[in-house]
């Protein structure tokens, strides 16, 4: 699997860079949309629901969520 894809977020292409496992064994990501860098971490919360982190929060942002959703979208497609 390549370590870095592109999505499509508000029309334009993102690249993504898949950064690997943070020291707890969540997925990290550095999203680079234009003028800026979003870090991102998905982690589960105690009942198995997906949470998309932004690491310089610490909390799940709409913008964090809404790229998270992309990104998932990506991977799944990917497998098939």
């Amino acid at each position: 699997m390549n370590n870095t894809f592109d999505i499509v977020y508000m029309n334009n292409p993102v690249k993504v860079e898949n950064t690997g496992k943070t020291p707890d064994g969540h997925n990290s990501y550095i999203v680079h949309l234009p003028g800026d860098e979003l870090h991102l971490v998905h982690t589960e919360d105690d009942e198995g629901a997906g949470r998309w982190m932004d690491k310089q929060t610490d909390n799940e942002t709409d913008v964090s969520g809404e790229i998270g959703q992309l990104i998932e979208l990506h991977l799944v497609q990917q497998q098939n």
